[in-house]
C-alpha cells in the first residue's frame, strides 16, 4: 500500500513556484493604477504625433541593441556555471535568460530569479541552489556597475544639487548592491567545513549555492568583458532612441538615462518596477532638459519595446517552446529528474575546497 502522506510530501517538495496568485494580481493592479495616473499628466494626442514623426530606423537599431543583450547575458551566465556538468550552449542559456526575464515582467519582487533557477534545474539538471548562487553573483556585479555609473553620471550632470528622485534611486541601488554583496560574504564564511549542527539537507543547499556563486577564477575576465558589452549595448539602446526623436545628448546624459531607470526596475511591488520605471525615465528626461511631449513619447516607445514587446515575445516563446527545445514547469516535473545532489555536489566540494 502506498503511504499517502509520504507521497504528498514528495509532491510538495517538487512543486514549481506558483506564477499566478493574489500577490501577482495585486502588483499588476498597482502598476495599472500608477500608469493610469501618469497618463493623466501628459497630452496623449501630442505624444502620438511625436511617436509618428520619430525616425523609426533609430528605434529599430536601438531595439536590436537592447535585445542583443539577452544573447550576451546568456553567454555570461554560462561562463558563471561552466565548472558544472552542463552540456547546453550559449544559445540555450540566452533563451532561458530571455524567458525568465519575460516571467519577471509578470511577477513582483524579482521572483523571475526563482523561475530562472527552476528553469535551470529543468533544462540543465543542476541544483536550483547553484543556479540561484550564480544569479546572486551576477546581480551583485550588475548592481555595483549600475550604481557606480549612475553616481558618476549624476555627479557630472548635477554636481551642484542632485534631484531628490535621483538621490532615492541611488539609495535604492546602493541597498541592492550592498545586499547582494552581504549575501555573498555570508556564504563565503562557510568556506571550510560546515558546522555539524546544520542539517545535511541545508548543507547540500549551501554547498551548491557556493558552487554557483563563485565562477572559476579564469572566467572572471571574460565575465567582466561580457558585462561591459551588456551595458554598452543598453546605453546604445537609449542613445539610439534619443536620436530617433531628434535629440543630441552627451555620453553622461546617455549613461544617466540608462542607469537611473534601471535602479527603479528593482521596485518590488510591481512586475519589473512597471509604472515606477516609466515615471522615473520620464522624470530623468525632464531633468536633463527634454520637453514634456518628447519625454513622454520617448518613455512610451522605450517601455513598449523593452517591456510590452518582451511580454508579447515571451508569450510566443511559451507557445512554441517544444519546437525550440525550451522545457518549462509545464513540461517536466522535478520529481521525474535525477536527485539534485547527484549532479553537482561533488563539484561543489571541489570548488569550495579549492577556494
Amino acid at each position: 500500500m502506498v503511504n499517502r502522506s509520504n507521497d504528498n510530501t514528495l509532491n510538495n517538495n517538487h512543486k514549481a513556484p506558483a506564477l499566478w496568485g493574489w500577490p501577482t494580481y495585486l502588483s499588476i493592479a498597482i502598476a495599472i493604477f500608477i500608469l493610469a495616473g501618469a497618463a493623466t499628466m501628459v497630452d496623449l494626442k501630442q505624444i502620438w504625433r511625436e511617436i509618428a514623426a520619430c525616425d523609426k530606423r533609430f528605434v529599430m537599431l536601438g531595439a536590436l541593441a537592447h535585445y542583443a543583450t539577452y544573447i550576451v547575458r546568456g553567454m555570461r551566465w554560462r561562463r558563471c556555471l561552466i565548472h558544472l556538468p552542463i552540456s547546453a550552449g550559449n544559445s540555450k542559456f540566452g533563451l532561458l535568460v530571455f524567458f525568465y526575464n519575460f516571467v519577471d515582467n509578470l511577477v513582483p519582487a524579482k521572483l523571475g530569479d526563482v523561475y530562472a533557477a527552476h528553469l535551470a534545474r529543468i533544462n540543465f539538471k543542476i541544483r536550483r541552489s547553484a543556479a540561484i548562487g550564480s544569479i546572486v553573483f551576477l546581480r551583485m556585479l550588475d548592481a555595483w556597475i549600475i550604481l557606480v555609473l549612475a553616481s558618476l553620471a549624476s555627479w557630472i550632470l548635477f554636481s551642484a544639487s542632485l534631484p531628490w528622485a535621483v538621490i532615492w534611486s541611488l539609495i535604492g541601488g546602493g541597498m541592492i548592491a550592498v545586499g547582494a554583496s552581504t549575501i555573498m560574504l555570508m556564504f563565503s564564511l562557510f568556506k571550510k567545513k560546515l558546522p555539524g549542527w546544520i542539517p545535511e539537507k541545508f548543507q547540500r543547499m549551501i554547498m551548491a549555492f557556493r558552487t554557483g556563486m563563485w565562477p572559476r577564477p579564469k572566467e572572471i575576465l571574460p565575465i567582466v568583458i561580457l558585462t561591459a558589452i551588456i551595458w554598452a549595448l543598453e546605453t546604445a539602446w537609449i542613445f539610439s532612441l534619443t536620436l530617433a526623436f531628434g535629440l543630441h545628448i552627451g555620453s553622461a546624459e546617455a549613461v544617466f538615462l540608462t542607469m537611473i531607470p534601471l535602479l527603479a526596475s528593482a521596485f518590488p511591488f510591481t512586475p519589473s518596477g512597471a509604472g515606477v520605471v516609466e515615471i522615473t525615465l520620464f522624470s530623468c528626461l525632464r531633468v536633463v532638459g527634454i520637453s514634456t511631449p518628447i519625454a513622454g513619447s520617448l518613455t512610451v516607445v522605450n517601455r513598449f519595446i523593452d517591456y510590452w514587446l518582451h511580454i508579447g515575445l515571451g508569450v510566443l516563446t511559451w507557445a512554441i517552446r517544444r519546437i525550440i527545445g525550451l522545457r518549462t514547469w509545464r513540461d517536466v516535473r522535478l520529481k521525474d529528474l535525477p536527485a539534485e545532489d547527484s549532479t553537482d555536489i561533488s563539484a561543489g566540494r571541489e570548488i569550495c575546497q579549492g577556494n
